[in-house]
């Protein structure tokens, strides 16, 4: 009998965790969808999500950069274009990278994400494509433009939050 309760007992914290995991996936969802700067202020780590989004494009950026050869030849006032451009990079993502500026995108674009409504069968539905890392990571992919975009969550508390967006190299090529 020990045995049996124990078993249901591990059972139902397995799908608590399971469970928690697709729920913040739908808020997630949810904020998106129906563009709701409170929830997205729950459930994304913007903090993270900013800085991890400043490296990739410092270093996109900087790449970029050395590989102009004209740049390159400007020496130290390439160093220093390069360093202000750095700062505007900086700056421009500070500024436009949270809640305000998601809603102000999703407001601007002028039409629903390109997505299903968030319901009870998207909530369920969410397994299917999370991909679990570890017992308190679990990432997805969106697929834009034939890239793949894997979104990563990480359990913060009882939470799970989004806090990084990997994008591929070439994904801001057009800059």
């Amino acid at each position: 009998m020990k045995k049996i309760s124990f078993l249901i007992l591990l059972v139902f914290f397995a799908f608590i965790y399971v469970f928690s995991a697709m729920h913040s996936f739908h808020q997630v969802h949810k904020s998106i969808y129906y563009n709701n700067k409170q929830i997205s202020k729950n459930y994304i780590e913007w903090e993270q999500v900013r800085n991890n989004f400043k490296d990739f494009m410092n270093a996109s950026f900087l790449d970029k950069m050395s590989n102009d050869k004209e740049l390159g030849d400007l020496e130290e006032i390439g160093i220093l274009v390069t360093g202000l451009a750095s700062k505007f990079i900086e700056y421009a993502i500070d500024t436009y990278i949270n809640s305000d500026g998601l809603s102000v995108l999703l407001k601007n674009s002028g039409k629903k994400p390109d997505m299903p409504e968030p319901s009870f069968a998207t909530l369920i539905g969410v397994i299917s494509i999370m991909k679990f890392d570890s017992l308190n990571t679990f990432h997805f992919n969106i697929e834009i433009n034939e890239n793949n975009i894997p979104v990563h969550f990480k359990r913060i508390g009882t939470k799970w939050k989004v806090v990084e967006i990997s994008f591929p190299e070439d994904f801001f090529k057009d800059l």
